[in-house]
Formats: C-alpha cells, structure tokens, sequence
C-alpha cells in the first residue's frame, strides 16, 4: 500500500497544486494527474486501484497511465512525501 508521510502541505491552484515539506522546506508542483494521485493518497491505496481510478478519468492507454503512475510514484517516494509498504 502507498500512502502519505512526512509534514507536507498541500495546496491547490487552479488545477495544479504545489506542496511543501515543513521540515525541510522543499517544493514540489504537480499537474493536474498529480494532484489527482495525492488526493487519492489521503487514504492508503494500492498502485493498482491508483491507476484503475485514473484509467476512468483520464483518456490514457492501460501501459501509459502504469509507466506514469509507477514514475510518479517513485518521485514522490524518493522525496519521502509517500511511504510504500510490501505485502
């Protein structure tokens, strides 16, 4: 399961959002897809639910929506905005 972690805030403009560590103050703005992935996260999903919800809201092929969600995903771990735990 994915989920948030750290102290990042979060806020929205116009489509986009830009957030912000507390602790380290660093900034990080996502698109419009990436809002829509942090917004999901507020509970803890799974990659796969993840990329079922946007495959309904956005025209993207199955391969494309898991390449940019699987990236996505990474990004926000590799700034430890989101924890991945194993099952």
């Amino acid at each position: 399961m994915i989920h948030r972690q750290g102290d990042w805030v979060a806020a929205r403009v116009g489509d986009e959002m830009v957030m912000m560590s507390v602790s380290n103050g660093q900034y990080l703005g996502l698109n419009m897809v990436g809002a829509c992935i942090w917004d999901m996260l507020e509970t803890p999903k799974s990659i796969d639910a993840i990329e079922a919800q946007l495959l309904t809201q956005f025209d993207v092929s199955a391969e494309t929506c898991r390449a940019e969600v699987a990236a996505f995903i990474e990004k926000l771990a590799a700034q430890q905005a989101i924890a991945i735990d194993q099952q």
